[in-house]
């Protein structure tokens, strides 16, 4: 899944936390501390360890969360999120990686957790078949400024992504960086607008060790997206939005229980091989 991704960290960080925040680059005595964030190819190696990993290890993220109907200012549960990203990253050149990512994400009940294969639009009272999402495998290529993907699939098809890499926030041994996605549609009686931000949180002091190619990153999810025509809203106006949280896992056993049951049965080529389904095969 996944999961959109500077200035609201920023805000975020002082006024909520109440601390100061040091420049994101941390000078000590003069000189950079660990990975020097200012600098392109470390910010750059900074993300692929939070985001990915440095190195071509499989890289698994997850989240949990719910999508919610915005109709009239108001935030209706409509399902829950269980989403996850396979990936595996390489370095092409000293400002870039590329990487192989697939995603997949199930819907379920937000009062029972049981998956959804009907569901009844809590706005209009239409009741529709819920479909399955699987997105990928697809190429990226990731650079310190954002990401651009080489097939985009799903409804993103065909339309152009704008994605970029807020500036890194630190605070004490707290890293924080956040990546903003954001895509339009055509205009039209039901346009698709996209908007995302995923915020990747790790420690600054294994982020600096360079015998670590990734980290056990933390994971914040928001989106704000438009009814898609499945949902069965009709004309009705308004949007939705969504939240969710979770982390990279080193092993498919350390997704959630229920994730991992419905992907096995749902995609059962992925739980069995993930790097084949990775590449395709």
């Amino acid at each position: 899944m996944p999961l959109a991704r500077r200035t609201l960290l920023t805000t975020l960080g002082a006024a909520a936390l109440g601390t100061a925040l040091r420049p994101a680059w941390g000078l000590s005595d003069g000189k950079p501390a660990g990975l020097d964030l200012a600098s392109r190819r470390d910010r750059l190696t900074a993300i692929a360890k939070l985001r990915g990993a440095t190195d071509s290890r499989l890289v698994i993220g997850y989240v949990v969360g719910m999508r919610y109907a915005v109709p009239e200012h108001k935030a209706i549960p409509m399902m829950g999120i269980l989403a996850a990203t396979f990936s595996q990253y390489r370095r092409i050149s000293d400002d870039a990686f590329e990487a192989r990512a697939l995603e997949i994400a199930h819907f379920t009940d937000p009062a029972t957790g049981e998956p959804l294969e009907k569901w009844k639009n809590p706005v209009t009272g239409a009741v529709v078949d819920v479909p399955r999402t699987r997105m990928g495998p697809s190429t990226i290529t990731l650079t310190a400024d954002g990401l651009t993907v080489a097939n985009p699939s799903g409804e993103a098809s065909g339309l152009k992504l704008n994605h970029v890499f807020l500036p890194p926030v630190v605070v004490g041994d707290n890293v924080w960086i956040t990546e903003q996605i954001n895509v339009d549609g055509p205009p039209g009686p039901q346009p698709f607008v996209y908007n995302e931000l995923t915020t990747f949180h790790g420690s600054k002091v294994a982020l600096d060790d360079p015998a670590r190619a990734t980290l056990p990153t933390l994971v914040q999810y928001q989106s704000l997206i438009t009814y898609r025509p499945w949902m069965g809203f009709g004309d009705t106006p308004g949007h939705t939005i969504a939240r969710g949280s979770g982390q990279h896992v080193a092993r498919l056993e350390d997704l959630p229980p229920l994730y991992l049951e419905l992907t096995r049965r749902l995609h059962p080529d992925v739980v069995k091989d993930p790097v084949a389904a990775l590449a395709g095969a």
